[in-house]
């Protein structure tokens, strides 16, 4: 069995990682991929020590059942320096973070190299398709590729420009890395920011890091900030676990959402807590920069209500979100994604506290109601919300809908779609079946080609969660040895 596998981000990382690990092996193994920057994904290539990872290490391992693969990798190195006090947590910069992913790429290579399965890999995006005996794929690059399976690792891609300004001078619609992107900005330029995410976040500390003078204006429809995380606590859920959403579905036929909200008011009262805390801190109208400092305050506050939902959405999660009636999905990615992609992954104190100093001293601002943005004839750009503003530089900080296929994989996507080989999900991305992550084409799998991570829609709800991904690609490859 020869695998194909499109992408070399985290997902890639996850999946040979768990072949290296398996019984059995394939033959070979092609991966494809035509970023600079191998396996390290949009996020973590190489850049400037102030971006930094936005998560503790308990919860950033790659190798699934294995939550302390990441950790161990990380005691070989001098993290003393990003100790981020509100966690008492090393937070390493993102390019640290990377090299993880490539020594933990690199070595699965090797461990499959020495069991007879050698790796290759083609620095150029799978464009297309067609059938001989097997699945031939076409790069851009010219090569035709022969593969038993394929498999779909891809992310999101890089920003969507929603106001048309692409080419624009002053105009920065692909943030990362920093390093590149802030590299000859006048000091006192104005920095309007679409966005309040924490990719927003990252370029507001990244340019105070540089000695930026400048007004920062972070541009949204919300105006609102990500949460802040709180320190870690030890929490074993007893009552909202993965066996606890499996007999319900199987009681129910499916898992009704409201039976995961009771759950999860049993576990807080088993806690002595009660869920309507933790449901005014989520839904609760609030300046955010008030918000933001009384969530500073409560890093260490006894209520266990958001860590709890944190760790239910990364560890419950990939069990609970295929098992959800199609409603109830669909529920919440239309009107809740936003805030649960936020609770599941909050700002790192060591960044609020930096973003806080920021609005206090006037430099950052938050605007919400943002609606049009134009490049002016003499330069510079004018924003329009509740007034007309000017700035000088924009940066593009709004990530792409999840489930949204990349740019550079929308070929090959529409050209599965026309064989027949791939049905598109109503989400967004491709049906999938739950464990193999077989693509599935009028409720049969097709032998031949997988869906891991992002195009996952019917998977995952948060799909750039790496213990999320590693255990997706686990199933993933039990599915292929039929295990």
């Amino acid at each position: 069995m020869h695998i194909g596998i499109i992408g070399a981000g985290a997902a890639a990382v996850a999946l040979l990682d768990a072949l290296a690990l398996a019984d059995d092996k394939p033959s070979g193994v092609t991966v494809f991929d035509g970023a600079p920057a191998l396996w390290r994904g949009r996020p973590y290539q190489p850049d400037l020590d102030a971006v930094r990872v936005n998560a503790p290490p308990p919860i950033m391992s790659v190798r699934a059942g294995d939550p302390g693969h990441y950790q161990r990798w990380l005691a070989n190195r001098e993290v003393a320096d990003y100790l981020d006090e509100g966690l008492g947590q090393p937070l390493v910069p993102r390019a640290v973070y990377g090299e993880y992913l490539e020594d933990t790429a690199r070595d699965a290579i090797a461990r499959l190299g020495l069991a007879g399965c050698p790796v290759r890999v083609v620095r150029s995006a799978v464009t297309g398709f067609s059938r001989d005996e097997r699945a031939v794929l076409h790069t851009a690059s010219g090569h035709h590729v022969p593969v038993d399976r394929a498999v779909l690792a891809v992310g999101s891609g890089g920003p969507r420009d929603h106001y048309g300004l692409t080419g624009t001078p002053g105009y920065v619609n692909e943030p990362y890395p920093l390093a590149r992107t802030v590299a000859g900005l006048p000091a006192d330029h104005h920095l309007a920011v679409i966005g309040s995410g924490l990719t927003a976040v990252d370029i507001a500390v990244t340019l105070a890091a540089n000695g930026h003078t400048g007004p920062i204006t972070l541009l949204s429809r919300s105006g609102q900030l990500p949460f802040v995380q709180q320190r870690p606590v030890r929490l074993d859920p007893v009552h909202l676990t993965p066996g606890a959403v499996r007999e319900l579905a199987a009681e129910h036929g499916e898992l009704p959402f409201s039976h995961l909200v009771s759950l999860m008011r049993t576990e807080l009262a088993a806690l002595g807590q009660d869920f309507d805390t933790l449901a005014a801190e989520i839904t609760g109208s609030e300046d955010p920069v008030i918000r933001l400092r009384r969530q500073l305050d409560a890093v260490d506050a006894p209520h266990h209500g958001r860590r709890l939902l944190a760790m239910v959405i990364r560890v419950v999660g990939p069990t609970a979100w295929p098992l959800l009636a199609e409603r109830d999905r669909e529920m919440l990615r239309t009107g809740h994604f936003r805030t649960i992609n936020s609770l599941s992954s909050p700002m790192v104190p060591h960044n609020a506290r930096i973003v806080l100093r920021l609005l206090d001293s006037g430099q950052l601002r938050l605007r919400a109601g943002v609606t049009k943005i134009e490049a002016r004839s003499g330069g510079g750009f004018t924003v329009y919300d509740a007034r007309n503003w000017s700035a000088d530089t924009v940066f593009n900080a709004v990530n792409p809908p999840a489930y949204t296929t990349p740019s550079e994989t929308q070929p090959l996507v529409g050209a599965l779609l026309a064989a027949g080989a791939a049905e598109p999900h109503p989400a967004g991305g491709l049906r999938a079946e739950p464990g193999t992550r077989r693509a599935m084409v009028g409720g049969t799998p097709d032998p031949s080609w997988h869906v891991l991570g992002n195009l996952a829609a019917d998977s995952m709800f948060i799909a750039t969660n790496p213990p999320g991904l590693a255990a997706e690609a686990a199933g993933l490859v039990r599915g292929l040895f039929g295990a």
